[in-house]
Parts: C-alpha cells; structure tokens; sequence
C-alpha cells in the first residue's frame, strides 16, 4: 500500500508539476506542504517531522500505525461545499499541542499545499495570534501571507475557505453547531450543496 501512495504522489508530481518541497511557516517548527511532500518518507525524515496534519482523503504512508508518525486527519476535498470551519479548533490543538512538544515538527498538507492546507495554517496563526483574517491574509490576485518573512509567498484558497477563516474570526476562533454565527452560516452552506444537487439531478436527466 505504502509502495502504491508513493508512486500515486510521484505520478502526481510530473503530471503537475509539483515537487518535494516543504515552505517553513515557522522554521524548525511548522511546515506547509503537498502530497508529494507527506508522501515522501526520506523527505519527512531530512526535516525531523514528527507530526502531520493531513487535509485531504488521499492515504499516504504515514497513516499506517507502524510508521510512528503523530497523525491529525482531516477528511475534505477541496470544493466550496465542504465545512473545513469546524475542523479549525481541533487542527489548531493539534498544531499547538506539537508546537510545544520538545523536538516536535509539524507538516500540514493537503494535494497541491496552496488551498486546504494553506486555510488550516492560517486559521492556526489566527487561533495562537488571536488574529483578524484581514490580518493573517492579504487578497488579491492571489492569498499572501503577511505572517513571517520565512513563508512562501503565494498561496490559492478555495474563495469558500477564505469566507470560513472569516467566519472562524466572528465565532471568536471556537465554531460550534450550537454557535449562531457558525449556524447561519451552515444553514447558507446546506442550501449551497442542496441547489447543487438538484443541478446536478437536472443535467443528468436531460442527458439521459
């Protein structure tokens, strides 16, 4: 299994271009990376990760028990429906618990490292820094990073997430189901997947 994820994120890698590269977010501490990355055990070891946040379905290695790697899975694809919001407080514990674990370092990644993973970093950053979205994200053509000279430059999050790090700031860095911020706003989101679904009911039928 182990043998086919590995060539998965290599097949990936030449088909898109990607590589084994990790940005430092904190140096020594937090890194921000792809499946290539997560994927690539002799990678993981040369910088000492110990820790990984996994942000997407894909399997990598890392997942089977015997690897010894800490593992944080966070099941979402990258799509505008997808409630990545609720899963911000546990990754963020996570995160920080490995953040103050002595020799502890930590990968968060998703498929491309430029939208899920990215989300999940900056909602981080926000929980420890009690930080706006304004503050921990500039939009523009593309999201930057304003936190730390170290970190790579350009990242693309799915315009869904970057509302969710918005939401995240309004529920006060604690969404729950109970919260009224996050309840409206999951209300809007199950009539997003429910307009979806019939469009998708629709065109299927005129095709048939």
């Amino acid at each position: 299994m182990a043998t086919s994820n590995y060539t998965f994120a290599n097949q990936l890698d030449a088909k898109m271009g990607w590589r084994n590269h990790a940005d430092p977010i904190i140096e020594g501490k937090l890194y921000l990376g792809n499946l290539t990355t997560a994927s690539t055990p002799q990678g993981l070891h040369e910088r000492k990760i110990t820790h990984i946040v996994s942000v997407c379905n894909e399997p990598i290695p890392a997942h089977h028990p015997q690897s010894g790697y800490v593992i944080h899975k966070i099941p979402v694809e990258d799509e505008p429906t997808e409630d990545l919001l609720i899963h911000f407080p546990a990754a963020c514990q996570f995160i920080h618990n490995a953040m103050v674990t002595p020799g502890a370092v930590i990968l968060v990644h998703c498929v491309q490292g430029l939208s899920r993973s990215a989300a999940v970093v900056a909602a981080y950053l926000m929980w420890s820094r009690r930080l706006s979205a304004t503050d921990a994200l500039t939009v523009n053509a593309s999201i930057i990073f304003t936190i730390g000279s170290e970190a790579r430059e350009q990242i693309w999050l799915n315009p869904s997430f970057q509302e969710q790090l918005v939401i995240f700031e309004a529920c006060r860095y604690a969404p729950h189901p109970n919260d009224g911020v996050y309840r409206k706003w999951r209300i809007q989101l199950e009539e997003a997947r429910r307009r979806i679904a019939a469009q998708s009911a629709r065109a299927a039928g005129s095709s048939s």
